[in-house]
Parts: structure tokens; sequence; C-alpha cells
């Protein structure tokens, strides 16, 4: 059984598609409604509703394996205000990974961390705050790599997300989970360019993932139209 703490946890659907092979030892998030929903899903025992700047590191029980994190993508977000990290909301990253720099202090960093957000995070600032985020994992003793990931190769709705992960720079990487250079499925020219924007010290850690191309998806969308 492997154990994981959830950020920014809304109804639960990162421990909806881990499965049950994975244990959340800590949920968090904000948002009462978000949470009357996570409650009635998944159980409120290791929920905490409130303001990610107020979680202690005594609030997470135990070691993770994984820290999940869907940050507010709202300033991140094509369609947002594009204030970055700067925003007030997107902004909560940095509170977020404070708390993974009190964890490795206590020797309870977990060995991943995975941040999902929208592809806006790519090109906020001009790439500038994706450096930042991979900045700060790197010195916070992670190897980085990001990917993005279309929801259309497993359901019949197009919806690209971003997902920036890290690994403990100790850990050994499987040769078929890395690549040398970034493949056309998961590492889009965006992604390539703001890869390229990178300092040198943040390139040369920089891991370009490769995962197994799914199955052809069968499930199609169909709009019937009944004339009266």
């Amino acid at each position: 059984m492997h154990h994981f703490y959830d950020f920014f946890a809304g109804g639960g659907m990162a421990k909806a598609g881990l499965g049950d092979r994975w244990e959340c030892l800590y949920a968090n998030d904000i948002d009462e409604n978000k949470a009357r929903c996570y409650a009635k899903n998944w159980g409120e025992a290791h929920l905490q509703v409130c303001d990610v700047a107020a979680v202690e590191p005594s609030d997470l029980p135990g070691q993770a394996d994984l820290a999940w994190a869907s940050f507010p993508c709202q300033d991140l977000s094509l369609a947002g205000t594009g204030e970055g990290l700067r925003g007030a909301r997107s902004g909560t990253f940095w509170p977020f990974w404070r708390l993974m720099d009190m964890l490795r202090t206590e020797g309870r960093q977990p060995v991943l961390v995975v941040l999902e957000n929208v592809c806006g995070a790519i090109t906020s600032h001009g790439g500038k705050d994706l450096a930042a985020i991979v900045k700060a994992m790197g010195e916070g003793g992670y190897r980085v790599g990001a990917l993005v990931i279309d929801a259309v190769h497993f359901v019949p709705q197009s919806r690209k997300r971003l997902f920036i992960v890290g690994v403990q720079e100790t850990v050994k990487i499987p040769t078929d989970t890395a690549m040398i250079s970034p493949t056309d499925m998961w590492h889009p020219p965006a992604l390539v360019r703001a890869y390229e924007k990178l300092p040198a010290s943040s390139r040369e850690e920089w891991i370009w993932w490769n995962v197994a191309p799914p199955p052809r998806r069968k499930t199609v969308l169909v709009y019937r139209i009944i004339s009266s």
C-alpha cells in the first residue's frame, strides 16, 4: 500500500484516479462545498478544511510516498486575470511548497510531488512562473519534468492539463519512464519552448517523462437531432 497527501483536494478526484492501492493520509481544501463532496465520497476522518497557508507539518501524519497538489488555476488560465503565481489563488502554490520544505527538514519529504494545472501555467509571464516552480522544486531536492495529457485519449472530450512531476534526486528512475528528448504526444511545442527558457541548472536536472500510449479509445460522443 502506498500513501499520499492530497492538497486542493476538491471532491477527491486524485484519490479516485489513484485507486485502491493508494491510501490518503491527509486531504485539504478551503472550500466548504467541495469538502462536503469529498466527505460524502471518501469520509472526513483525514480531511482538514482550511486555507493551505494554515496547515502545519504537525497536521500531516506519517510519511507519504506522494504529495498531490491540484492548486488553483484562475490566475494562470488564459481566461483568467494574468496575475500568475502572484495571484491570490494560484499563488497558493507557495504555502503548499513551504510545507514540502518543512517536511524535508523533518526527514519526511515525499518521494514524489505531482502538480496539476491548466496549460496556461506553461506560458504565464512568458514562462517565468513555470521556471519559478521548477526552481523551487529543484532547490527542494527534486528532479523535475512536465507533460501535458489530453483527456481525449480516454474520453470523448478534449481537455488538456499540465502535470509537473518531481522525484527525489536520490531516487533511481526506471529507464522506461524517462526519455532523452520530448515526444509529440506528451510534450507540446509550448512546453518545449518553456523548457528552453529555463536556467541551465534547471535544464540539466529536467526529465522528459515517458508515459505509455493509452489504448485506442473506443467510446464516442454522438449527437442525435430529433425532429418534432
